[in-house]
């Protein structure tokens, strides 16, 4: 990736004012911190795009205060990452970094509390039961459960809508709240992603068979690979042929099966802001191609900043599974 300081000499500047400001407790932790802080940073700046670092610093603030650690450790890496930057780097990536540092701090003295995901929807209560059984570690009763659902009559669709989304989205919600821990945050994501894979009878008998492809894929380094399986799952429900390529694939492979394969469309999916270099550069590689298809981005960060997905190079962007399908058709034109 494309860098804008020089790392090393601006984390060590950190860490040194965060030690003599008494503000290191965990070096290895303090080291960790501050180099996240600056790969949102650097994205930011990348991308010429202050609301994905103002985003990041929102969610850490809840992060940190819920692990219990004062204010001050954010706020004060953050006004030392300045200093260093002001210090070492030059003065367009100072000006910059100085900019949205500053504005970070100004949004951090509004009120952002963490609220649930659950929402108020006709499955909530389906939302609910499945959200408590996969925290139970029940995953025997949480697959029983979506599959008599769907057996019920209940869409496909309203359960990958109404029940894993918002079930995803609230489970990385209490993690960040310090109410489960990673290793429940893991096992209630890999039970979803065993449920989704049973589930493809009801997907593939969704609709009729047409003529058109898709070949979707995470970008390289990115691990979070439920969005875009369901993003690939519901152009199946709507008679697509969809080639899911799966989690962290490699840009160069990415390119040759895109080459091979000559879908009508390509998704590409990043969650994580400091994988957003890895779309633009894929992008760059399938530039390369004969005849590229079109190419549909989507995750977070393109949700955070509603302008990334040009900046990016990408054709069109989808918030989410459910408008994913119709984006796509009305860019083609079918």
């Amino acid at each position: 990736m494309r860098t804008v300081m020089d790392r090393n000499a601006v984390v060590g500047e950190v860490y040194r004012d965060l030690d003599e400001m008494g503000l290191v407790s965990d070096e290895e932790l303090c080291l960790q911190d501050i180099n996240y802080h600056l790969d949102y940073l650097e994205e930011a700046i990348l991308n010429s795009s202050p609301e994905l670092f103002s985003d990041y610093v929102l969610w850490a603030d809840v992060l940190l205060k819920n692990l219990g650690l004062p204010e001050e450790c954010l706020r004060g890496s953050l006004k030392s990452i300045e200093r260093a930057i002001m210090k070492l780097a030059n003065d367009e990536v100072a000006d910059k970094a100085s900019e949205y540092i500053s504005g970070a701090l100004k949004i951090l003295e509004t009120s952002h509390p963490s609220s649930g995901y659950l929402g108020d929807h006709p499955l909530r209560e389906l939302a609910e039961e499945y959200l408590r059984l996969v925290l139970n570690t029940e995953a025997r009763e949480a697959r029983e459960l979506i599959i008599s659902s769907l057996e019920s009559g209940i869409r496909v669709e309203d359960i990958y809508l109404q029940v894993f989304e918002p079930v995803q989205h609230e489970i990385g919600r209490l993690w960040q709240t310090n109410q489960i821990s990673v290793a429940h945050e893991h096992y209630a994501t890999s039970v979803t992603q065993s449920i989704m894979s049973e589930l493809y009878p009801y997907i593939y008998s969704a609709s009729e068979r047409r003529n058109l492809k898709l070949v979707a894929a995470c970008v390289n380094n990115e691990l979070h690979e439920i969005g875009i399986r369901m993003v690939s799952d519901f152009f199946e429900m709507n008679g697509w042929e969809s080639i899911y390529l799966g989690a962290n694939t490699p840009p160069e492979d990415f390119s040759g099966i895109v080459s091979d394969l000559k879908p009508d469309l390509v998704a590409l999916s990043a969650t994580m802001t400091f994988n957003v270099s890895h779309v633009r550069h894929i992008i760059e590689l399938l530039d390369e191609l004969e005849d590229r298809p079109p190419v549909m981005v989507g995750g977070y960060p393109f949700n955070v900043d509603i302008k990334l997905w040009k900046k990016v190079g990408a054709d069109l962007h989808a918030a989410d599974a459910s408008g994913a399908v119709k984006v796509a058709e009305e860019f083609l034109d079918i």
